[in-house]
């Protein structure tokens, strides 16, 4: 058994990310961890309304439920703007759930045009750095479907392709539990689906997600 801690930005990338992926490793016996970073009270352009910190929080414990994990959010709000916050308070976050959880793999989010991700992606390196003693054996960041709008210098090269075919169905279930985040466009539920499908077409299978190795110790 394995245990794998999954870092999320916000309550819903870990599961428009690497939904299947989670449930993959669930199913197979191994034990998975979700950690938020950010959750906060945000305008959202798409409804046209304000989503609270408590209306995210549920959403996540019903998710949590239904993958049937455990998991946290971190208490920092500042939704789209946690650049503000010191790094070393993230970092010092992830460090104590590493600390009492002990995960051998990370799933961390890739470098980004969205700076709560790329606040998030340097939080997690630094967390991670070799210098620790207890920091996992492997970390993979994960893909976001936005993640094709980045720049070249953040262009995500995927090397490990996750055949997530058996679990799709449920990955899109839970994906739709996020109510507060629906939306139409590249952000929709069957938008992730299509691109989970398409994903899965460049590695011969079904359906996909796809990783960028950070580091493999073995």
């Amino acid at each position: 058994m394995k245990r794998i801690l999954v870092i999320s930005p916000h309550c819903d990338d870990e599961s428009y990310g690497l939904g299947g992926t989670i449930l993959k490793h669930i199913d197979e016996g191994n034990e998975v961890y979700i950690a938020v970073v950010c959750a906060g009270p945000i305008f959202f352009e798409h409804s046209q309304r304000m989503v609270t910190r408590k209306e995210r929080e549920e959403e996540f414990e019903g998710v949590l439920a239904e993958y049937g994990c455990e998991g946290v959010i971190f208490p920092f709000q500042q939704e789209s703007w946690l650049e503000q916050e010191e790094t070393r308070k993230i970092v010092t976050h992830i460090e104590l759930v590493q600390d009492r959880f002990k995960a051998d793999v990370w799933y961390v989010p890739g470098n980004s045009y969205h700076q709560d991700h790329r606040k998030v992606f340097e939080a997690c390196a630094a967390a991670a750095r070799p210098t620790r003693s207890n920091v996992p054996k492997e970390i993979y960041t994960y893909e976001h479907p936005l993640y094709s709008w980045n720049p070249p210098c953040w262009k995500f090269t995927p090397q490990v392709y996750e055949d997530i075919t058996l679990c799709l169905d449920r990955k899109i279930k839970i994906c739709n539990m996020y109510e507060s985040q629906q939306r139409k466009g590249a952000l929709s539920v069957k938008h992730i689906k299509d691109y989970s499908v398409a994903c899965g077409s460049e590695a011969g299978v079904q359906a996909a997600e796809r990783f960028e190795v950070v580091r493999i110790v073995r």
